[in-house]
């Protein structure tokens, strides 16, 4: 199978980061200039109204607005999906089956097919996440092993040594 960063796929990846981190930026952009809360009809409309009393729909489109910014100028990628994937799952949730709009019954489950596509395209950063045994290593030590330089591949591609302390690495 290809990789994620071999044509056709490196512009289909592209090109859904490029439009998913639009799509949030422009959704937190818009309430930062103007404080535009959606009506949206029913308990999700109740939903957001309790969650723009608390100050949470605040927070919520202030971090879609960074988060989308860094999807567009392809910064800390990987981050940022799993840390807007329980605004997505919310979202998605209330959208589907909550409000069950038209408008929302398309943006739902579109933002839950961006994130997800684009998580799977980057989850190879996040192997040794699924090793059975790990030993302990210090973020700096595990620094080591990325290239900074460009796109940030690994420097050693063996995949037996991921999630192996750079001196292990060193002896081996």
């Amino acid at each position: 199978m290809q990789s994620a960063n071999s044509s056709p796929w490196k512009y289909v990846v592209t090109w859904i980061r490029l439009y998913f981190g639009a799509h949030l930026f422009f959704s937190g952009i818009r309430f930062v200039i103007d404080g535009y809360v959606p009506m949206v009809p029913g308990l999700a409309g109740e939903y957001l109204a309790g969650a723009d009393a608390i100050g949470m729909y605040h927070w919520v489109k202030y971090m879609e607005a960074i988060y989308g910014f860094l999807l567009l100028t392809n910064r800390f990628v990987l981050l940022t999906l799993i840390l807007e994937m329980p605004t997505t799952v919310t979202i998605f949730w209330l959208n589907t089956f909550i409000s069950a709009t038209p408008r929302q019954l398309f943006s739902g489950p579109q933002e839950l097919l961006m994130n997800g596509l684009l998580l799977l395209a980057y989850s190879g950063y996040m192997t040794a996440c699924f090793r059975p045994s790990l030993n302990p290593m210090w973020p700096w030590d595990g620094w080591k092993g990325f290239q900074l330089k460009g796109k940030g591949g690994l420097l050693n591609t063996d995949p037996s040594l991921v999630g192996v302390s750079f001196e292990e690495k060193e002896s081996a």
